[in-house]
């Protein structure tokens, strides 16, 4: 386990930032995704209508831009690259540029770059990539917001809602399963490609979607 720094005026390597998300990316980052150093398969896409923890703020907010950022581990937002058992960060020498400038005692520093030089999908695809055409039509069919205003209808019983809420799901499904298949890459490519799952998205509203009857069903709780 790494001493604890006791210095206040710098980071005391506490863990407690990790442990809360895993950084966004800025192009200042763009070198450690061009060497490998952060793999395609460890980013997933935060777009916008997403609701989202703002570290600055400390509150929880829709996005109004598309964001980067690294995935979680054991199933929450702890940064994937935090090991929670050594206290310890698997690449603190080559770390992106947010977690550089945070400090939790002053966060002035990344308050003032937070929203600035934000890489998006785009930046990190060669020009005329087929899927970029894809990525758009999956935006403009399962877009976060259009999402939340459909389950929210749908959960006040708007049936011809609930329809619409059930096609696109079962788009961003099949976006899915179609795309590692055709092109033989990985699913953990997808969550870059297509940002999270819509069925994620729904889970954090507490609306339940499984099989039944060979169909698609919402379970609406709370």
């Amino acid at each position: 386990m790494q001493k604890p720094i006791t210095d206040k005026t710098r980071c005391r390597r506490c863990g407690d930032c990790c442990r809360k998300g895993g950084p966004a990316l800025h192009t200042a980052d763009l070198p450690l995704i061009q060497d490998g150093t952060i793999a395609l398969t460890d980013i997933v896409t935060l777009r916008p209508g997403e609701w989202v923890y703002d570290q600055p703020k400390q509150a929880v907010a829709p996005l109004s831009e598309e964001m980067l950022k690294i995935k979680g581990r054991d199933g929450t937002w702890t940064c994937m690259y935090f090991s929670p058992e050594g206290n310890t960060c698997g690449m603190y020498s080559t770390r992106p540029i947010e977690c550089e400038v945070l400090f939790c005692e002053d966060i002035e520093p990344l308050k003032a770059m937070y929203e600035k030089d934000r890489l998006k999908r785009a930046d990190l695809m060669p020009e005329g990539h087929p899927l970029l055409a894809l990525m758009a039509e999956h935006d403009e069919k399962c877009a976060p917001h259009a999402m939340e205003i459909l389950a929210k209808a749908a959960r006040d019983g708007d049936h011809q809602a609930g329809e619409d809420l059930k096609e696109m799901v079962v788009f961003d499904q099949e976006i899915r399963r179609l795309v590692p298949e055709k092109t033989g890459m990985s699913v953990d490519m997808n969550d870059f490609f297509f940002g999270r799952p819509l069925r994620i998205l729904l889970a954090g509203m507490n609306i339940k979607t499984y099989e039944a009857g060979g169909t698609l069903r919402f379970g609406f709780n709370g």
